[in-house]
């Protein structure tokens, strides 16, 4: 079977992160690379990574991976980056990460390109409602978690006066998701880190671009992954 790769020129602090975070929340998700149009002077890929909250999130490196739309798991890409770390070596060669297990894959990926900027929204709006959504959970969560309706809710309305089309209706699992995996900045964090989310739409998908990623969630109540 073959190994899948991915080659890390920048980023990979940042990434392995991501894929920390989204390991605690489940051991057994996996990674999707996409790669990103670019000069051969400088390619990207998009890593994603699976949730249990029926979004997927992603964070851009600079490199190259084996081949567009591999999946490999994540405790797989965890070992690979950690072993890269150890070495301090980033840059010196791919990371030889393991067989692709692309049947892990449960939906497509959310579009390369075509968005369109809905709204601009700030980090201490999201963080709020994060923590009202916690607090309910705690109240109602059961052994699978917190609660479907939860996960549902629409907690925020991005462009409301309809300036790009229909109002978008971001729910709870979004930002669940976003909070989870670590992409908004805490109070301590740098200055010149942003403090605001951007909110995007690509047809029937809803992207959050938040300063150390991005979340990506099919409208329309279509569950990815659980």
């Amino acid at each position: 079977m073959a190994t899948e790769s991915l080659r890390v020129d920048a980023g990979a602090a940042g990434l392995k992160a991501l894929v920390e975070r989204a390991l605690a929340l489940d051991a057994t998700g996996s990674a999707r690379f996409s790669t990103l149009a670019a000069t051969p002077d400088n390619p990207a890929v998009d890593v994603f990574v699976t949730t249990p909250f029926s979004c997927v999130a992603s964070r851009r490196v600079a490199g190259e991976a084996s081949r567009d739309g591999a999946v490999v798991s994540l405790q797989d890409l965890r070992d690979a980056l950690a072993k890269d770390s150890a070495a301090g070596a980033e840059a010196d060669g791919p990371l030889e990460i393991g067989p692709a297990r692309d049947a892990n894959w449960l939906g497509a990926l959310p579009p390369k390109s075509g968005y369109i900027e809905r709204d601009i929204v700030p980090v201490n709006v999201v963080r709020d409602l994060a923590d009202q959504g916690r607090r309910l959970a705690r109240q109602f969560s059961g052994p699978m978690g917190p609660p479907r309706s939860l996960l549902e809710q629409i907690v925020l309305t991005a462009d409301a006066e309809e300036t790009s089309g229909a109002p978008v209706d971001v729910p709870m699992r979004m930002i669940f998701t976003c909070t989870s995996l670590g992409l908004i900045p805490g109070p301590a964090a740098p200055v010149e880190i942003p403090r605001h989310l951007r909110v995007s739409t690509a047809g029937r998908w809803i992207r959050l671009d938040a300063p150390f990623g991005s979340v990506y969630y099919t409208a329309g109540g279509i569950n990815l992954f659980g």
